[in-house]
């Protein structure tokens, strides 16, 4: 995918790691996106709003690292690539501003 940043915004890039084998179970993944992604307080904890954080609160540009993608997947099924989708479509809702990297 071709990169949306600007010049100005390449030197205030952020990047978040997310280290999947700490992805328990569905609370402990919601409790690590909340604390890692600087989620508001209302943040609901489902993926709906994760859509809506990631869309309208996150500060932007954001690289979301997720390592260790395979070992969600087996702690969280198909949760896991639920997650990744709401990802990938807010990837591409932001125009490339935020961008999620996986590491299996």
């Amino acid at each position: 995918m071709e990169s949306k940043f600007d010049l100005n915004e390449v030197n205030s890039l952020n990047k978040v790691i997310l280290e999947g084998s700490k992805f328990i179970d569905k609370e402990a993944l919601h409790e690590i996106l909340k604390s890692e992604l600087k989620l508001p307080s209302y943040y609901g904890e489902n993926l709906d709003a994760l859509w809506d954080c990631l869309t309208t609160d996150v500060k932007l540009p954001l690289i979301i690292e997720w390592i260790d993608f395979e070992t969600s997947k087996k702690f969280l099924g198909d949760y896991a690539e639920s997650t990744l989708d709401i990802f990938r479509g807010a990837e591409k809702s932001t125009e490339g501003r935020l961008q999620i990297q996986i590491k299996l």
